[in-house]
Parts: structure tokens; sequence; C-alpha cells
């Protein structure tokens, strides 16, 4: 019953899927106070992480769903389906599928970190469960019956990479199909496995202390990272050779955090946010291991804008911490003040220019600097003044009301907002964009961005979102194109990470001969 319903569905719904089940498996297996309720309270940001569109999967899952033929000027494709209204020509209606089930009562408040009553969460059906529980006894070298990863057609990844030219599928812009990469990344495996140690590790200590969060910088935070500091300077010898030091006993003493644990020590120790981690790489594992070998298979398809979004959010979406594990050692190269530097370029190419403009040209000039002093100054974090700045530069306006972009971007801080929304040099900036969305989209209702997609524009800062990300979307195409497919290891919207790497200046020089765009990239090694 579970493959029927699973065939009609679109292919880019299928592809991942059974990865997303497991997650929830693992949800479970590490829950062993909440085993009875096989529940967990999952936020929207987790759905949208763990299904790419919660909207699809609410129709799929909980409402019901109608299919129908994928058409092209040529006509319908045989076997291929798209989800569509119920009122669509020819559309088939379904029944909801139930795999997940809402509950009520998934953990009861946990007063210690400001929530009370009880949160929504949910829990597998039993014919889904039964599937994952099956799946999960195998002996993890059970080589006689591991048969690779496929889908419920009996397709691997490799053919339905083949299908679609690579990893990438393109079915809303005009870019030619030929330019693609691979759908398998290589993972690293002991480095995904250290990296859970560690975080098991933080688990472990937030149980004994009956806490479920810990502030950064607190004391019981600092006990907890000098455990995990110990445990990341010493490691089995031979397991990096990058690495210095002198031998101990057979152990190596290094001088640096590793990468993931560098990016999990900015924060606060969070039994959710850690647990999710654990899942993520649970998940890295557990397709790694299906696969006999240690990759993961990447599938991404283009949103409205023409981002391409991976499927089931596949490491593109996961944490930083557990995307530096994976890809330890790879080299990503991000352009630099993307979104405000296309801006400042476009009004530039129009010959448009008007004395605010200086406050985006400083920006772009300093821009760590001037991100460190807003976030000491509004007493936020530089990732939160990161995400401010992207949604003042899409057209969106400094006020506190909940439901506009600052609010979302200060996560419903309403003391920080109130200092974003009064603050000298946002507020200049803030006119700077209304400034240059005034010259770049206007009155327009419809806008074709540089990929060739056509978007009706019913809010302002969609129309800026879509202009910007279409040119974001042409740089990366332009890097895409003159990169050996087998040698990009993972697309993240404005950069990409490579296995080996590159001159950053020769990737800047690539972009303004085929784009006119002068943009400059940083490098980062996993």
């Amino acid at each position: 019953m579970l493959g029927e319903e699973f065939s009609r569905l679109p292919k880019r719904m299928q592809t991942g899927y059974t990865i997303t089940f497991w997650n929830h498996s693992n949800i479970i297996r590490h829950n062993q106070h909440d085993r009875e309720s096989h529940s967990f309270a999952m936020s929207a940001d987790e759905v949208t992480r763990n299904f790419t569109d919660p909207k699809d999967f609410r129709k799929v899952n909980d409402t019901g769903y109608s299919l129908r033929s994928f058409r092209t000027k040529h006509g319908a494709v045989a076997d291929k389906n798209i989800l569509c209204k119920e009122t669509t020509g020819g559309a088939i209606t379904y029944p909801p599928t139930n795999w997940l089930i809402k509950t009520i009562e998934a953990f009861p408040g946990r007063p210690n970190v400001g929530l009370k009553g009880c949160l929504n969460g949910y829990q597998l059906s039993s014919k889904v469960q039964n599937l994952i529980d099956n799946w999960f006894v195998r002996p993890e070298l059970d080589e006689c019956e591991l048969k690779g990863m496929v889908n419920c057609n009996g397709e691997s990844a490799l053919e339905i990479a083949d299908y679609y030219g690579g990893a990438i599928q393109r079915d809303r812009s005009a870019i030619l199909t030929s330019n693609n990469i691979d759908v398998l990344i290589q993972i690293d495996i002991k480095a995904l496995k250290r990296h859970k140690m560690q975080l098991l590790h933080i688990l472990s200590s937030l149980a004994k202390r009956e806490v479920d969060a810990l502030l950064f910088d607190s004391a019981q935070w600092h006990a907890i990272a000098c455990d995990l500091f110990n445990l990341d300077n010493m490691y089995i010898e031979g397991a990096a050779e990058e690495e210095t030091g002198e031998a101990l006993g057979g152990v190596k003493v290094k001088d640096r955090l590793s990468r993931p644990l560098e990016t999990l020590m900015g924060k606060d120790f969070d039994r959710e946010g850690v647990q999710q981690r654990v899942f993520e790489i649970n998940r890295l594992l557990a397709t790694a291991r299906e696969a006999t070998s240690p990759v993961v298979p990447v599938f991404y398809r283009e949103v409205r804008t023409g981002r391409y979004t991976s499927q089931c959010a596949i490491l593109q979406g996961y944490h930083k911490s557990v995307r530096y594990a994976a890809l330890s050692g790879y080299y990503e190269y991000d352009i630099e003040a993307a979104h405000q530097n296309l801006l400042v370029q476009l009004l530039d190419k129009e010959k448009i220019d008007f004395p605010e403009l200086a406050f985006v040209r400083e920006y772009i000039s300093n821009k760590a600097l001037i991100r460190q002093n807003l976030a000491e100054e509004l007493q936020t974090t530089v990732r939160i003044i990161k995400e401010i700045l992207q949604t003042l530069t899409y057209g969106a306006q400094l006020t506190s009301n909940s439901r506009q972009a600052i609010y979302k971007a200060c996560e419903g801080d309403t003391d920080l907002i109130s200092r974003v929304i009064t603050h000298p040099w946002l507020t200049s900036l803030a006119n700077t964009f209304l400034i240059a969305h005034k010259y770049l989209v206007g009155d327009v209702t419809t806008i074709n961005n540089a990929v060739g997609i056509e978007r009706e524009i019913k809010e302002k800062a969609k129309g800026m979102a879509h202009i910007l990300q279409g040119y974001e979307r042409l740089v990366l195409d332009v890097l895409i194109a003159n990169s050996e497919p087998n040698d990009v290891a993972l697309l993240v919207h404005d950069c990409v990470v490579y296995y080996t790497p590159k001159e950053p200046e020769q990737l800047s020089a690539i972009v303004e001969k085929e784009t006119g765009f002068k943009l400059q990239f940083s490098e980062k090694r996993y």
C-alpha cells in the first residue's frame, strides 16, 4: 500500500522521502522517555528542513491531494505527475496518505526554557513504523541484503540523475540542462561519527543537569564547552594528516577546534537543536550504509525565483556543523555581499545614482566590520544581523508588525525589534533600498528574471528578491558550466562547495567575463 501511494507522487517528492522517514524513526529511538507516545515536537522551520515544502507535504499527508499529468508544449509526459488543484482538468483526487499523524500532546511544558502547556508533534503511522523498525534492525554489514538506494520503482539515484542529466532538475528556467553536476556526494564518515559523539556528549550533559537548554557563555555552558574542547583536542593518531602536534601515548594534540565544533560552540546548547543535528547525521550515515559506500545522493529543484533547493534539504538545509563534518576538507566559495553587490551594479549599469546609495557601498566595502559592530550595538548575533540586512535589501520596512519580514528576522524578539527599527544607520540603509526598489521594480506586476522565470509580483519585497535571486542563480550557473561536474560537492544558494581548492580571483574573472558583474569570492575550508 505504501509503495502504491508513493509511486503516484511526482518524482521530486519521491526522491529522498524514505530518508525523511528514517529521520522520524531516529527521533523515536533517541527519545526513550517518549517511546510510548512515539512523538516529537517539530517547529515550522524543522518541517521545512525535513520536507522542503510543508504545504505540499500537508496536502499529501493530511488533507488529500490531486495529481495530473505533467505537460510540456509537446503534450503529456508518461508516468510523470504534478500536484494540482482538484478543479484542474484531468486531475485525479486521492485520499491523504497519513504517513505521519499529528498528535496533540507530544511534550509536556518545559518551564526552564519558557515553554508552557503542550506542544503539537507527529508520530509515524503503524505501517511506516513497521517498515522503519524492520529496516533499522538489519545488521549494518549485512552485505547480502544491501542493494543500494532505490526508489519505489527500483530506480537508483544514478538512473534518476541520468534521466535529468545530473543532480539538477530544471523545470522552470530557460537554462540548458547540459550544464549539470554529479548527484553522488562523497562524505566523511569518520568526521560525522566524531561530531555525533560530541553532540551526544552535550545531550548527556543536559540530561544530567535536568535542563533542556544552557545559555551561551553561562557557567554551565562553559563547563560543557571545556569538555568538548578537550574531546576535540584529542584524537586517535593518524585520523587527520594535516593536524599537527606531539603524540601522547598514541594520541595527538591539536592547536585549534574542528570546523563543526567551532560553529556549534558559538551559540546556546539547546536539546532540540542538538537532537536535530544527531538526526541529520544518522540520516547521512544510514544513506551511506544503503549505498554501500561513503556517498549520499543530492537532487536539486528550482523554486519560484530559480534558486536551487536540495530535495528534502539534504545537506544544503542541514545545520552548518553537520554540513562541515560531512564535507570535511572541501572548499566553499561564497559571493561577498552577494545581493547588495548585485543591486549596486544593476543600478550602475542603468547609470542610476543617488546620495543614499553610499550606505550600501559602505556596507559592501566593510561587510564584516559593519556586521560585527551592528551585532554589538543591537546586542544580538551576526547571524541575525545578516538576516536583517537581507530582508532590508529586498525592500522590507523597519516596523514592529508581526506580519512583516523584520519581525521574523529578529525571531520575534520585541526588544531587539525596537532597537533595530530605531537604529539610525539601519534606517538610512532601509531608505536606500526603498529608493532602489522604485528604480528596479517600480509598479510592475510581472517580472521575468535573469534565468527566464516569470513571476507575478503581489508583494514589493518579493519583486526585488525575484530579481536578485535570479542573478545569483545566473552566477551559480556560470560557475557550474565552468567546472567539472564531479568537482562540485554542493550548491548553497550564493556559494559553491568544491572538492578541490580554486583561486577566488579566477572565479571572479570567469563571472565578470560571462555576466559583466564584478564579484569577489571568499574561501572557507570545511
